[in-house]
């Protein structure tokens, strides 16, 4: 299945960037190399995550670090919808 990042997620990518870049920039490379290869699998197992109680959306927590990746499953995509801190407080559905 092709992968495709909502406008939504490219942002939200951005923003975990820069915040992690000024604390330490190696760091930072880490943490994007490990979303964006748990990214790339969505394509070969796009039911990895767990369902979420937002109808059609699915959640799969990165191992490493401590990142949710929201995303949906459409007929030969999987979209990616928002990649959020597990720290933060519950996803309010209107975010996605």
């Amino acid at each position: 299945m092709k992968v495709r990042l909502d406008p939504r997620a490219v942002h939200d990518l951005e923003e975990i960037r820069a915040y992690l870049i000024e604390h330490s920039p190696s760091g930072a490379e880490r943490v994007r190399q490990h979303i964006a290869q748990t990214i790339e699998r969505l394509g070969d197992f796009p039911f990895l995550g767990r369902t979420t109680d937002e109808p059609g959306v699915r959640v799969l927590p990165l191992t490493r670090y401590p990142y949710l990746i929201f995303y949906a499953v459409l007929t030969d995509t999987v979209a990616v919808l928002h990649i959020r801190h597990g720290a933060r407080e519950p996803l309010d559905p209107t975010e996605l």
